[in-house]
């Protein structure tokens, strides 16, 4: 093969392209060998640095947690009361006299604030599917106070800039044309942005990004088992589906986040991750499991029969062969053009109304109008936007919609983004991905070993199919999708980081 003509010709085709982007504006900004240091060392970076580290650490958060209980039963009245009930004569702290409870109580305070910040952050990977958006942004607040009472905060070139994206959301949510809508909204957002502050300052060690790796795949797999039964046993919702077109569709899938387009966008973050494993792991168990989640999760992603993720997909895993192995290419290519006679009747037929413009149907005109009038909304408010939800965006739209077409967004990331926060919130967030998007780059071409390159490429392959997917619809407009987004960008830098330097300290 490697000397084939058409094998050839696809190297030739993939060199030309690199060589004509070579040393552009775009490709320095996301994978070239630019030194952004000047901006992790900027006047800005360092402002944001002192504010946040100049809170009192009132907090002691111990470098290593030791081995026997004994050795760091310093008055915490949870550990006494363990090592009591373990059998270590270790007394407790009503059996001293000269303990008060109040000191008793105010060490598990503390012991439990040192130790929220991680675990406050593995509890929110894992339970996104399930908890709600309140509970789960009450879990980030407090872990993001924990974290500035404990520890220091750690400032890359990404959270610059989603500072700045934070900085510009906030402004624009009280400019809103509904500032008592958009305010909340405004703050939730923000909240749920510093969550990857949160994982790069807290996720230190491989063994903790390795655990977080491991509960992302557990939840996913609970998640799909529960779209599993609902594709076997579930109800019709006859909100997904568009019967004027297909008829044929009784059932679409949406696990625990009740929108099939919602829970295939999740999907998109986590297939890619559970098929990495199977090459990460190091045991055939482990192997296994990670194999077994992946289908489950496939086929989940297809019961979604959301066009959107089904391309999406596929550029993910374009992006992960191109990364990964080139040669792949050719497979690739062959994969692509069985498609027609592999996939189910209903999921090609339901692909190809994408494209199908002469008898457009229902949910892909929506989609169009809805897109006209949002680029009419942006000539007019390009520099300040609308300011953030529902009821700002409905404020203006109704003046420029086409054929009545009711909508609560934009159904485009990018055009929502723009919309509510002007020019200026999107060359910030937009700004905030190249600098993501470099750093994988810059790891991947420096990692050590196989399965460091192979996570690298992972990352940036499920993140360009969400991105991907953010064409089609505002995948932003669930919170908790947009919560794990963040986290998931923040566990791909804290595993480049903790690869690219060692073990920086030791976190429990």
């Amino acid at each position: 093969m490697d000397g084939s003509l058409f094998f050839r010709g696809i190297g030739a085709l993939l060199d030309f392209t690199a060589r004509l982007f070579a040393g552009s504006f775009i490709a320095n900004g996301f994978a070239g060998d630019v030194n952004i240091n000047y901006l992790t060392h900027s006047r800005y970076v360092s402002l944001i640095k002192f504010i946040f580290n100049r809170i009192p650490k009132v907090i002691n958060v111990p470098e290593r947690w030791p081995k026997k209980i004994s050795s760091y039963a310093n008055g915490s009245f949870a550990v006494s009361l363990a090592a009591h009930a373990a059998g270590q004569n270790i007394p407790l702290p009503f059996e001293s006299g000269r303990t008060k409870i109040f000191e008793k109580s105010l060490s598990v305070i503390k012991w439990i604030a040192a130790v929220l910040p991680v675990w406050g952050t593995v509890s929110v990977l894992f339970f996104a599917p399930f908890l709600p958006t309140m509970a789960l942004a009450a879990i980030v607040a407090a872990s993001l106070v924990a974290a500035l009472l404990s520890r220091e905060i750690i400032v890359d070139a990404t959270a610059a800039a989603l500072l700045f994206f934070i900085a510009v959301t906030i402004i624009c949510g009280f400019a809103s044309l509904a500032p008592a809508s958009s305010i909340p909204i405004a703050v939730l957002s923000s909240l749920l942005i510093m969550s990857y502050i949160l994982v790069i300052s807290c996720i230190r060690t491989k063994k903790t990004v390795d655990i977080m790796f491991f509960l992302f795949a557990v939840s996913a797999a609970a998640a799909g088992i529960a779209g599993l039964y609902q594709f076997f046993f579930g109800r019709n919702d006859a909100r997904w589906l568009d019967n004027e077109v297909f008829d044929y569709l009784n059932l679409r899938v949406f696990s625990t986040f009740g929108n099939p387009n919602v829970y295939g966008t999740y999907l998109l973050l986590a297939v890619p991750f559970c098929a990495a494993f199977i090459f990460y792991a190091k045991k055939p168990l482990y192997k296994l499991l990670a194999a077994a989640t992946a289908a489950l999760l496939l086929i989940n992603l297809a019961a979604t029969y959301s066009r959107g993720c089904y391309l999406a997909l596929a550029v993910s895993a374009l992006v992960f062969v191109l990364l990964w192995e080139k040669r792949f290419v050719v497979a690739a290519a062959a994969v692509l053009a069985a498609a027609p006679f592999v996939l189910p009747a209903a999921m090609w037929a339901r692909l190809v109304s994408i494209v199908n413009f002469a008898d457009m149907d229902s949910s892909t005109a929506y989609r169009v109008s809805i897109w006209q009038a949002s680029l009419r909304i942006v000539k007019d408010f390009w520099m300040t936007g609308l300011g953030q939800g529902i009821e700002a965006y409905n404020v203006a739209y109704p003046f420029y919609a086409f054929n009545a077409v009711t909508s609560p967004h934009s159904h485009n990331l990018y055009l929502q983004i723009l919309v509510e926060t002007g020019v200026i919130g999107l060359s910030a967030f937009i700004a905030a991905l190249a600098f993501f998007f470099r750093t994988q780059f810059t790891f991947m071409r420096r990692a050590a070993n196989e399965r460091d390159r192979l996570m690298s490429a992972v990352t940036v392959a499920a993140a360009v199919g969400f991105l991907f997917q953010g064409i089609f619809d505002h995948v932003f407009y669930n919170y908790r999708v947009m919560l794990i987004f963040f986290v998931f960008l923040g566990i791909s830098n804290a595993y480049a980081a903790v690869r690219s330097k060692g073990n920086c300290g030791h976190e429990q």
